[in-house]
């Protein structure tokens, strides 16, 4: 799973461009502009081993995936992108993250013209076209999905670059609209949610069963200061693109669904990591790590033993970004299915 901030790894020089309109658009109205659509197979639909699928509980997910072109050249992938970029959205992004709403919801993923990693992280007027013209998409896709979700409550769910266009989704489509009274949760995983969203009317889940709220979390080890995350992440604010600029985060705790909360291992129902290309999720790793929010960020602690299935070149540095979903997947599922649960009753 590639992630936006691979860039704090990375050498920071890159040729600029601007966002490159002549780009072929996704037209959603043709399922093959969706990385996971209803009824058409996709790695949405794995399993870890040992584990059900279940029956279809009401609900559906709009998905938006993370940055998996890894260019460090300002611009933008092809919507329908080959390659590596590709098979990080489909084996990678499809498998991790996105099927740990396959126990709840139908999963709606679309394709969309992402803006590269350097463009992604870049707070430059270069890179801010390029998200541009990635949210475009978005925004279309979601009203796309918006005709065949049929009033159904929704889980808008996303990771890194793609909660960055969640982001704006929630203040510029959902907040203060009747669609926010459909929304069962907004998973905005792995970017820097101002505390303010508040005060935009959009209020933090604090409990297992909260809805009609937001949720997001940045796992670190365990004492580390991701200041990059806090000061120059960019995020839609307020009507622009802009740098977190060292406003308070938001932290909830997936082990305990509280904000700023904290949890040992023993309540971790399994993290989820990939045993090569091609290969089915192995059998959760239950009680993996405990998670503590910590000014903003959520540390964990990966025993000596398992770092081997759950280590990249940010792990390295101390930044567990490309691991959001995969150190909670369990709970994480559990807790989808609650909500809708939680949900749907309090509709009745």
């Amino acid at each position: 799973m590639a992630a936006a901030w691979l860039a704090a790894a990375l050498p920071l020089t890159a040729t600029i461009a601007s966002a490159d309109e002549s780009l072929t658009a996704p037209n959603y109205a043709r399922v093959s502009s969706w990385a996971a659509y209803p009824g058409t197979p996709s790695h949405a639909d794995d399993l870890p081993q040992g584990i059900t699928r279940g029956a279809d509980a009401g609900a559906d997910v709009f998905f938006i995936h993370p940055t998996t072109y890894l260019t460090m050249t300002v611009g933008n992938a092809p919507f329908d992108a080959g390659g590596e970029t590709g098979v990080r959205v489909e084996a990678g992004v499809l498998k991790f993250q996105a099927s740990v709403f396959n126990g709840c919801c139908r999963i709606f993923a679309p394709r969309y013209r992402q803006a590269s990693l350097r463009a992604i992280t870049s707070n430059s007027d270069e890179g801010y076209a390029a998200a541009e013209l990635a949210y475009g998409d978005v925004a279309r896709a979601f009203d796309a999905f918006l005709k065949v979700n049929n009033g159904r409550p929704f889980i808008l769910a996303s990771h890194s670059q793609g909660s960055i266009h969640a982001l704006r989704l929630l203040q510029q489509r959902i907040i203060g609209t009747p669609l926010q009274s459909r929304l069962v949760a907004a998973y905005i995983v792995g970017t820097a949610l101002p505390m303010q969203i508040e005060k935009l009317g959009l209020p933090l889940c604090r409990s297992a069963t909260a809805t009609r709220c937001v949720i997001t979390w940045n796992t670190v080890r365990s004492g580390h200061d991701d200041r990059r995350r806090k000061n120059d992440a960019v995020i839609w604010w307020q009507g622009r693109y802009q740098p977190i600029g060292g406003r308070a985060l938001v932290c909830v705790n997936p082990l305990d669904w509280r904000v700023d909360g904290a949890a040992d291992a023993t309540a971790n129902l399994g993290a989820v990591y990939s045993d090569g290309r091609g290969r089915p999720i192995p059998a959760p790793v239950v009680g993996l790590t405990g998670a503590q929010c910590e000014d903003g960020l959520l540390g964990v602690s990966i025993p000596f033993g398992e770092r081997r299935h759950f280590s990249d070149l940010l792990s390295l540095a101390g930044i567990d970004h490309d691991f959001d979903y995969s150190y909670f997947y369990m709970n994480i599922r559990a807790n989808a299915l609650e909500r809708v649960r939680a949900f749907q009753a309090g509709a009745k």
